[in-house]
């Protein structure tokens, strides 16, 4: 998935889970506690996969700088 999808899907979990959390604190069901968490569940495993996405790209685009100035280092020097 891409950071973007990975957004949309955390976006639209933590509207579930705030409207959850409405009904958890006027009620404070137990039903209403088991989605609750779960919603938190999904938050935290979107959030892990985002981060390590992000994670990936960003050693990618290092590794691209650090090409493109070896080879502009060795253009500078002949």
């Amino acid at each position: 998935m891409t950071t973007r999808h990975l957004h949309e899907a955390l976006m639209r979990e933590f509207r579930a889970y705030f409207e959850e959390n409405q009904k958890y604190e006027t009620y404070q069901h137990h039903a209403s506690g088991v989605r609750l968490r779960k919603h938190l569940y999904e938050i935290r495993r979107i959030a892990l996969e985002m981060r390590e996405e992000i994670l990936t790209t960003r050693k990618i685009k290092q590794k691209d700088y650090a090409q493109k100035r070896h080879q502009a280092k060795a253009q500078n020097n002949t």
